[in-house]
């Protein structure tokens, strides 16, 4: 069952269009003399029959001041995507909802950036009151140096009126993909805390933080099966599980020692929500895949393979949402890509959920792309989807997304990306609230 909420029922518009006119000249006058400017008080409407918000120009009316338009952004289907405008070091960024198939960007939301990397979450929904995106953001109007507004805020609706959440001035949401996630039922934004060095909870509903577990040594993976939290806990080669209760309060519940003695762990991680399983490619290449299904693992998890090769290096790593499928990228150097000289993605290695048996590599040629920018799985799963830059043509190139089947590899589409301000620099699969 589909569940809504007026906190998840923010509020975003697709376009913004606003006219300004000025006071009367006896409204002037009378001001002018007494030393004070008034500005009008502009009242909005959505649009209607001959509003246009597109590529038509409006027709100027006979009203003045003329009525501020707002659109409403319609959140992904089962087919789209979210594409991140790329960039580090941004004060805002573009979110576009995107039909991989055609490569057209429609809906588009600008959020706050995250500490480091961005924290977006989008959202599958059907109507323009359902929860379309959701960012957790640092407002800085000093830079590093000044006071900073750290916020969680979801998007659907209008832009004048964002369901914004601001967290307190101690809360540092940690923002590597994978660190922080939203409860299957769109209740609860969980992540884990640099500042505190653990989870913190903030209930969606009720618009604040509902609570908050210190677990030193554990983290910073956000694994979540309803309101049931997975971590790992690298030093003690422990998997943790941490409940959120009815009010919102998280507690750990159990802890297991499951992991190898030579476990390395990383910077990031997906999840495979209709199978309920993690994956996490560790720092020294091999490939664990989690199986939350049932509560922790009550016996020792061995590697399913290793993605290490002999030229390039794994880089960025996707699990489909059934589970079957594994997605690594590679770089063409041996220094780790986190490294600022690590080198460019040039292919991506397709395998096997289960035995980690490789299925296809697709290289920047069987693409037919001259980057790899990123990668995303359908909400269904069975489709891989690749942005990247298309050949140079006359000095240029557009970006491609290209689209290849989950089962053997093989492309099923291609085309150019159009309707986006900016490359996309992330593609990210959208939640289904259940």
């Amino acid at each position: 069952m589909k569940r809504t909420s007026r906190a998840v029922a923010a509020a975003v518009p697709l376009a913004l269009a606003l006219s300004l006119a000025a006071c009367s000249s006896d409204d002037d006058s009378s001001s002018a003399a007494a030393g004070e400017v008034s500005y009008p008080t502009v009242p909005y409407t959505t649009p209607g029959e001959g509003i246009a918000l597109g590529h038509d120009d409006q027709e100027i009316g006979d009203t003045i001041p003329e009525p501020l338009h707002v659109s409403e952004i319609q959140p992904a289907n089962e087919n789209e995507l979210l594409a991140v405008m790329g960039g580090f070091g941004k004060l805002e960024l573009g979110v576009n909802i995107i039909d991989p198939a055609t490569g057209v960007a429609a809906g588009r939301v600008v959020v706050g950036p995250g500490i480091w990397d961005p924290v977006i979450h989008g959202f599958v929904g059907e109507t323009t009151s359902d929860p379309a995106v959701l960012a957790a953001e640092v407002w800085r109007p000093r830079g590093s140096r000044g006071a900073a507004d750290f916020t969680v805020t979801t998007y659907s609706g209008d832009l004048l009126e964002p369901d914004e959440i601001e967290l307190p001035d101690y809360a540092r949401v940690h923002s590597r993909p994978g660190s922080n996630a939203v409860t299957s039922d769109g209740k609860y934004f969980v992540t884990w805390d640099d500042g505190l060095y653990g989870v913190r909870v903030v209930d969606l509903e009720a618009g604040t933080e509902s609570g908050a577990l210190q677990i030193i040594g554990c983290g910073p993976f956000t694994w979540l099966v309803d309101h049931e939290i997975y971590s790992v806990c690298e030093d003690t080669r422990e998997l943790i599980h941490i409940s959120i209760d009815d009010s919102g309060v998280p507690t750990e519940t159990a802890r297991t020692t499951v992991l190898p003695d030579d476990f390395v762990s990383t910077r990031k991680v997906t999840w495979a929500a209709d199978a309920r399983k993690g994956l996490l490619l560790s720092a020294n290449g091999d490939v664990f895949v989690f199986d939350f299904s049932n509560g922790l693992p009550d016996g020792p998890i061995a590697p399913i393979g290793n993605a290490g090769q002999d030229s390039g290096r794994f880089s960025e790593s996707v699990i489909n949402n059934p589970g079957d499928r594994i997605a690594v990228e590679y770089t063409d150097t041996a220094i780790h890509p986190h490294s600022g000289r690590g080198g460019d993605v040039v292919k991506i290695d397709l395998f096997d959920a289960t035995t980690f048996a490789p299925i296809r590599t697709l290289d920047l040629a069987t693409l037919g792309l001259t980057d790899i920018a990123s990668m995303a799985f359908s909400v269904n799963g069975e489709i891989l989807y690749v942005v990247g830059a298309g050949p140079e043509v006359d000095g240029g190139s557009t970006q491609k997304i290209i689209g290849v089947s989950a089962n053997n590899g093989e492309q099923v589409s291609s085309v150019d990306v159009t309707g986006t301000v900016d490359d996309i620099g992330t593609l990210l699969t959208p939640q289904v609230i259940r």
